[in-house]
């Protein structure tokens, strides 16, 4: 799950504990205490401790090799893994020991995390998308799952048929899924320039791509300097759950 927002002055009690924080609006009641995750800031990412404030309605991420004033900037931030429920904490002594723990343990659950990208369309996201997330994260103990959205020119190209919804709708749809960490769109020309930006430790086919593209994906790593491992993920009801089969007119 992505959250976006712009970063807003908030009470600095993390710079007075030594652990300045950015924050921006949680945007997810269902999110709460702190994790080991990513932000965005421009094209650039990095690594970070998040704490969902559900009780403020504020995400904070303590940049863990950034220090920069982002005051006023759009930053995307990704909860990867929970590390421990919030707890309140009167003592400062005690509150900056926890808070290094955290940073602690941050850094060594993303030092241990696989990045695994899978592929599609995704025009309705439906049962058999989430069960493709699902198995995708499954192939590693600390996963994160990046979400390549093909562009509309190469649905057109590929399908013959347009999506139904544009490129930018399907990004946003998918980056808001609770098992995406993050959601790319995939070149508007060949294929290999944005698996080379996210290089992912395992790329998971699903049971039915083919083409050229899926032909050649290993040669092609290998050609990139990527010892990505390939593999391919089993069907899930595909006699109900293909999107062609759900379309409508609504």
């Amino acid at each position: 799950m992505q959250i976006s927002g712009i970063v807003t002055e908030g009470r600095h009690r993390g710079r007075e504990l030594g652990y300045p924080t950015i924050n921006i609006p949680l945007g997810d009641a269902a999110l709460s205490g702190v994790y080991a995750g990513r932000v965005r800031v421009d094209d650039a990412w990095h690594d970070a401790a998040l704490f969902a404030d559900a009780g403020r309605g504020v995400l904070e991420a303590h940049l863990l090799n950034v220090v920069s004033d982002l005051y006023g900037r759009e930053v995307t931030m990704v909860p990867i893994e929970k590390l421990r429920d919030a707890v309140h904490i009167a003592d400062d002594d005690v509150l900056k020991h926890l808070i290094a723990d955290d940073i602690a343990r941050t850094r060594d659950v993303l030092a241990n995390t696989v990045r695994v990208m899978v592929f599609g369309t995704f025009d309705i996201v439906h049962k058999g998308h989430t069960n493709l997330f699902e198995q995708a994260r499954t192939l590693a103990a600390h996963p994160y799952l990046i979400v390549s959205i093909a562009r509309d020119a190469s649905v057109l190209r590929i399908k013959g048929t347009a999506p139904r919804h544009t490129e930018v709708q399907r990004l946003a749809q998918v980056a808001a899924h609770p098992l995406v960490h993050e959601a790319v769109l995939g070149d508007a020309e060949g294929y290999m320039s944005h698996i080379v930006a996210a290089q992912p430790d395992i790329i998971a086919l699903g049971y039915d791509q083919q083409g050229e593209y899926v032909e050649h994906l290993e040669r092609d790593l290998r050609g990139a300097g990527l010892s990505t491992r390939v593999v391919r993920l089993q069907a899930f009801e595909p006699e109900i759950y293909k999107t062609s089969k759900l379309r409508t007119d609504v």
